[in-house]
């Protein structure tokens, strides 16, 4: 996995380390990304839950390895921001419900590994655009459904996933003008939550889905 590791050409305070998944959205990224700021580590699929696993399986991953060796992290040591090589953690994944469980998996991770991190405000989301829209000679992109407007004009391109993208529009839409590095605030209801729906008890999520789902709405 480490071997896999594209470093930013400035490490440091101000750099970001980027996990993205596969090979494919990794090279959509590699192309149309700020190689002076922004590191890049492709993971294989969904990584090992850190919250239902015992820790010393979760310490014996491979991701999981070479996720704190490129960070400068230590598991259950005193964090130290000085001795961080990336300032930032940055969660790339695509923008549907398979990316969103890569994005609680990775937070998962750093925070059983090391809360202290994500206190800090350092684990972030590089949010990645649903919608491209061309119209007029002009170039818009849509982050989310209830963004896009009802009665949009001009072509729309549905992006399905980080692979799919151009390296221009990776550019313009995740390094450039539409950038969205949202900071994930922490909160001990947040924490709380992470733990009922991550955990190794069954019954929480059983709760959560029955509690928050019409099912009435759900067509099969």
């Amino acid at each position: 996995m480490a071997d896999k590791l594209k470093d930013a050409e400035f490490l440091g305070e101000e750099a970001t380390l980027l996990i993205v998944e596969g090979d494919s959205a990794a090279g959509a990224i590699i192309q149309g990304r700020d190689v002076d700021h922004y590191g890049l580590l492709p993971i294989r699929g969904k990584c090992i839950n850190a919250l239902s696993n015992p820790m010393e399986d979760v310490l014996a991953n491979e991701e999981v390895k070479a996720i704190l060796m490129a960070m400068g992290l230590s598991a259950g040591g005193s964090f130290n921001p000085k001795k961080l090589r990336y300032g930032k953690l940055g969660i790339c994944v695509d923008a549907d419900d398979d990316g969103a469980h890569i994005a609680l998996l990775v937070t998962a991770l750093i925070y059983s590994l090391c809360p202290e991190f994500v206190l800090d405000g350092r684990l972030c989301w590089l949010k990645a655009p649903l919608y491209k829209v061309e119209h007029a000679g002009k170039t818009k992109y849509y982050f989310t459904d209830a963004e896009l407007p009802a009665n949009c004009k001009g072509e729309i391109t549905r992006h399905k996933g980080l692979g799919e993208m151009q390296p221009e529009d990776v550019e313009r839409s995740m390094f450039g003008e539409y950038q969205r590095l949202e900071q994930i605030t922490p909160s001990q209801e947040g924490f709380i939550t992470l733990e009922r729906l991550m955990g190794k008890e069954v019954q929480p999520r059983k709760d959560f889905v029955f509690n928050n789902i019409d099912f009435s709405t759900i067509e099969v």
